[in-house]
């Protein structure tokens, strides 16, 4: 995959890694010099020292073949102008992070997908584990609304030994079964072990109650 990553904040350079490490071409823009040269000693990525809400400096970056360009600046009006001006040059998709609020419709309303104000992200999930420390890990759906969310069965819990079908989980769907480093696609008769690492989908209300089944 041909990625363009704009921007050498924290996002940035973690996302330069991981796609490197994923063996995609890459090439970043950013208008420091000095983060440049550090990312170019270190990766093997095109590196480009430039604006890129200018139209040259895309071109330069062949926008036009690019599968992706990734907006991370903390600038949501450059974010969106650079999104904006490769899909003008035929960047088949746009990805931004949006760092105010009062701007998401804006991205929303160009077609460009968006990763809205990281900062507070970040916050609400070391809250959220402080509160719910049973819980491994979880990601948030429509709005809060839901939540995919991760439980280690316990040896204390009850539903040790018994069959998923007997659970009675409702407002909640058991999506997978990690167990001995293998994945397991549940079904009605299969049975909970110790230390099953449980997948769940629910209601954000539901998640409490759902996983104290699995870790009383």
């Amino acid at each position: 995959m041909y990625l363009i990553i704009v921007g050498l904040g924290g996002i940035g350079r973690n996302l330069v890694d991981i796609a490197t490490k994923n063996k995609n071409d890459v090439v970043v823009i950013d208008q420091d010099e000095k983060r440049c040269g550090e990312i170019a000693s270190k990766y093997d990525v095109l590196m480009i020292a430039g604006d890129a809400t200018e139209k040259s400096t895309l071109e330069e970056a062949e926008a036009s073949r690019a599968n992706v360009l990734i907006a991370t600046t903390s600038d949501d009006a450059a974010n969106l102008m650079m999104c904006l001006t490769a899909k003008g040059l035929g960047t088949k998709r746009t990805v931004a992070v949006v760092n105010q609020e009062e701007h998401v419709e804006m991205f929303k309303e160009a077609d460009i997908f968006l990763f809205e104000n990281p900062d507070m992200t970040v916050a609400s999930h070391l809250y959220f584990s402080v509160k719910r420390p049973k819980i491994k890990d979880f990601l948030t759906v429509s709005g809060g609304k839901a939540e995919i969310f991760e439980v280690v069965v316990s040896d204390k819990s009850h539903v040790v030994g018994k069959k998923l079908s007997k659970l009675r989980i409702k407002e909640g769907i058991i999506v997978a079964i990690e167990r001995n480093g293998d994945i397991i696609l549940p079904k009605g008769d299969t049975i909970v072990e110790t230390h099953d690492l449980i997948t769940i989908f629910a209601k954000a209300n539901e998640v409490e109650k759902i996983s104290s089944l699995f870790a009383p």
